[in-house]
């Protein structure tokens, strides 16, 4: 019989997997012997998320069959080797699978509830949190598998410093918004939750997020010719389909989305690469989370 602390332990071992599998996608692969010749620590670590999450009872067989199908349709879209219309068919096919993961229409999936109708302020609406395997699994496989990433610190600090000025802008901008349109109000606060808050909201919606809207979706138009009207494209598709995701929270939240999702878009141009836009994102949301009325006012 399994006592409430091994159950616990259970629940949170295939988080500690993933969230180790994400920040490991920056690791270097391992030259080993043998027919393997390569070893990624990153898919080594999300290989046991998915065993300890199905022995754990977080997800079912079926949950782990539309993960494994969604690696194999990443997979495929970037093989060189195979014809051009079969990479197209199986990126299409991936994002659409990437999707169903990330609107939590797969089944088989049991996330656990961390907090529920909380509400941080006398003015704010009840907020509820889930630690989403299922979003969580399918921006790993997008980040590692099919999103370009800095290859080293060096680069990663240069990305910063053509990052940087587009990303206080979209924060300032989303900040002033938030108060003119009476979204939010000034509130400093640093709830109990906050540390928890800000683990699962970098490794469960950040990186999903940003790895679908922008290292899937608006990479893809960019990868369509180098001309630059599709730049702007992929800049305005991304924003607009960023904002309608969050349709589900109101129109003044869609609103507030698209402008964010334009932000984002605009700091992912400036280098195509992952790192600073789930940064700016993550630190929005934070920045949203203890200085002002969160989720919104009610």
């Amino acid at each position: 019989m399994t006592t409430a602390p091994e159950l616990q332990f259970l629940q949170i071992l295939p988080y500690l997997f993933l969230y180790a599998a994400i920040a490991a996608a920056w690791l270097p692969n391992i030259t080993v012997s043998g027919p393997l010749k390569l070893l990624v620590p990153s898919h080594l670590l999300a290989v046991l998320a998915g065993i300890s999450a199905l022995l754990s009872g977080l997800i079912t067989p079926v949950a782990m069959a539309v993960l494994l199908l969604l690696a194999v349709l990443l997979w495929a879209s970037i093989r060189n080797t195979l014809p051009l219309a079969l990479r197209i068919l199986t990126g299409v096919l991936a994002l659409v699978v990437a999707l169903v993961l990330a609107m939590h229409k797969a089944p088989g999936f049991h996330n656990i509830l961390l907090l529920d109708k909380v509400r941080f302020s006398d003015d704010a609406i009840p907020f509820t949190l889930y630690a989403n395997f299922d979003k969580g699994m399918a921006g790993y496989l997008l980040l590692s598998l099919f999103c370009a990433r800095a290859a080293s610190f060096r680069q990663f600090l240069d990305d910063g410093k053509r990052s940087a000025l587009p990303a206080l802008l979209t924060i300032a901008v989303l900040i002033g918004l938030g108060l003119f349109t009476h979204f939010f109000n000034f509130l400093p606060k640093l709830p109990e939750a906050t540390l928890l808050f800000f683990a699962v909201n970098l490794f469960l919606t950040c990186v999903a997020e940003e790895a679908f809207f922008r290292g899937l979706i608006q990479e893809a138009i960019y990868r369509l010719g180098n001309k630059p009207v599709l730049g702007y494209l992929a800049i305005a598709v991304s924003a607009v389909l960023f904002g309608l995701a969050h349709l589900g929270g109101g129109t003044q939240y869609a609103a507030l989305a698209t402008v964010a999702g334009l932000g984002y878009a605009i700091v992912y141009h400036r280098t195509r690469r992952l790192e600073w836009v789930i940064l700016t994102h993550a630190a929005f949301n934070l920045c949203h989370f203890v200085l002002f009325t969160y989720p919104r006012l009610a």
